[in-house]
C-alpha cells in the first residue's frame, strides 16, 4: 500500500499534499499540533478540496486518511519509523521540533536496518533542506550506526508548491469546516537530485533539478510578485488580488520587480537557459484566474517576515546589489510594505506605527536588518517611500 505522512495539516497539507496524494492512490496520515482540530477532522472522516480553474470548478472529498494523536508526540515518532515517505507542510518554527522527533525515529530505523527514508520539505522557507540536514547531523552525533542512515538512505528533498491554496468562501466552509480551495492548474516539483528511489507517481507533481537553488526562485520572483501585488493592491484600495489585474500601474510595477529579481538569480544561479526561459513564460503568461477569492490580507499577513533581510523583497534587492543590477521596482515594493497597514495584522500595525514614531531610515535598520554599508539600497527605498506617501 502506497503511504505518506503529512506533518502539518494547514491548507497545504490537506488541500495540496493530501489532496494531490490521495487522487493518486495513497493512504494518508495526517499529524499536526492543533489537538482539538484534529480530533474533529477524524470524527469527520472526509474533507472537500476545491480545485478552481478559469471556467471551471471541480471537488475531490478526501476520505482514505488517519489522524494521528497529537497529545504527546510519541504517535507521531512511532509512525516515522515505519513510513518511508514524510511530508513537511509547516512554517519555520516548528522545524526544531520534527528534527528532534525525527532523531528518534532515524535512530530507530538505523538499528533495524529499515528501507530509505525521503522526507519532502513543501516549505516555502528558504535554506530548509540544509537546516534539517545540519541539525539532524549535530543530533546524531556520536551514534554512527544512525549518523550513516542520515547519510546514505535519508533523502531530505525540497518540495516546490506551484498550487495556490487558501480558505474557501464561506459558503463551502458552511459545508465542510475542512475545506480548501486550490488552483486547479498547480503543480508540485520534487527534487530529483536528492531524493532516494523512484519519485512518487503523484498527480500534477514532476521532478526538478536544483531544487535547493530553485527554492531561491520561486520566493525571490515569484512569491515576491504575489505579495507586492498585494502590497501595491491595498494602496489602491483593493480588497482581492484578482481586483488587481486590470491595473496597469501595478501590473508594471510587479513585472518590474519580477525582471529584477529573475536577473539577480539568473546571474547567481546560472540555471539552464532554456528552462529558465520557459519558467518566466510560465510565471509572465500564466492565466489569471478571476475566480480565485484570494484576499490581499492573506497575501500580505505578517509583513515584518516579508520585510526581513533574508526574505522575498530584502534578498533579491541585495543579490540584484551583489550583481550591479539596480532594484528599482523592488525597493518600491518595500516602500510600499512599509505603508501596508491591516488593522486586523498586529504586525502591520506595528511597523506603521514604528515609521511614523522613528521614521524610514531607522525602520529599514530595524525590520530589513540593513547597515549603514547597504546605503544604496536604504537610499533607494527611502526615496521610494517618500514618494509613494506623496501619492496617498
Amino acid at each position: 500500500m502506497k503511504e505518506l505522512l503529512v506533518i502539518g495539516a494547514g491548507n497545504i497539507g490537506r488541500g495540496v499534499i493530501g489532496g494531490l496524494f490521495f487522487e493518486s492512490g495513497y493512504h494518508l496520515y495526517f499529524y499536526d499540533v492543533m489537538a482539538d482540530r484534529m480530533r474533529r477532522l477524524k470524527e469527520q472522516g472526509t474533507y472537500l478540496v476545491e480545485r478552481v480553474g478559469a471556467d471551471e470548478r471541480r471537488r475531490i472529498r478526501v476520505k482514505d486518511f488517519e489522524v494521528l494523536d497529537s497529545s504527546d508526540p510519541a504517535d507521531l515518532i512511532e509512525h516515522m519509523k515505519h513510513m518511508d515517505l514524510i511530508a513537511c507542510c509547516v512554517y519555520e518554527g516548528a522545524f526544531a521540533d520534527i528534527c528532534r522527533n525525527l532523531k528518534e525515529a532515524i535512530a530507530y530505523r538505523a538499528e533495524h536496518d529499515a528501507e530509505p527514508l525521503n522526507i519532502l520539505l513543501c516549505v516555502n522557507a528558504l535554506g530548509a533542506p540544509d537546516y534539517f540536514e545540519t541539525e539532524l547531523t549535530k543530533m546524531l552525533e556520536g551514534n554512527e550506526k544512525a549518523s550513516v542512515y542520515l547519510k546514505e538512505k535519508t533523502g531530505i528533498s525540497q518540495v516546490l508548491v506551484g498550487m495556490a491554496a487558501m480558505p474557501s468562501p464561506q459558503e463551502l466552509l458552511d459545508e465542510d469546516a475542512f475545506a480548501v480551495s486550490t488552483r486547479m492548474d498547480g503543480h508540485i516539483e520534487i527534487d530529483e537530485d536528492t531524493f532516494l528511489g523512484e519519485l512518487p507517481e503523484v498527480k500534477q507533481a514532476s521532478r526538478v533539478k536544483q531544487g535547493r537553488a530553485q527554492i531561491y526562485q520561486r520566493v525571490y520572483c515569484g512569491n515576491m510578485k504575489h505579495c507586492m501585488l498585494a502590497f501595491l493592491g491595498k494602496a489602491k484600495g483593493y480588497t482581492y488580488i484578482r481586483d488587481t489585474y486590470d491595473d496597469e500601474w501595478i501590473e508594471d510595477c510587479s513585472l518590474g520587480a519580477f525582471y529584477e529579481a529573475d536577473a539577480a538569480i539568473q546571474a547567481e544561479y546560472q540555471f539552464d537557459e532554456e528552462d529558465h526561459q520557459e519558467w518566466i513564460a510560465s510565471n509572465v503568461n500564466a492565466p489569471k484566474n478571476r475566480n480565485l477569492q484570494d484576499m490581499l490580507s492573506r497575501v500580505a499577513a505578517d509583513p515584518k517576515k516579508k520585510l526581513s533581510r533574508n526574505n522575498r523583497f530584502v534578498g533579491p534587492a541585495l543579490l540584484c546589489i551583489k550583481h550591479h543590477i539596480l532594484p528599482f521596482y523592488l525597493a518600491k515594493g518595500i516602500a510600499y510594505g512599509f505603508l501596508y497597514r491591516e488593522e486586523s495584522d498586529p504586525a502591520s500595525v506595528e511597523i506603521t506605527d514604528y515609521v511614523e514614531k522613528y521614521g524610514i531610515e531607522k525602520a529599514l535598520e530595524t525590520y530589513c536588518g540593513l547597515g549603514e554599508e547597504e546605503w544604496e539600497l536604504r537610499q533607494l527605498i527611502a526615496v521610494q517611500y517618500k514618494e509613494a506617501c506623496k501619492l496617498r
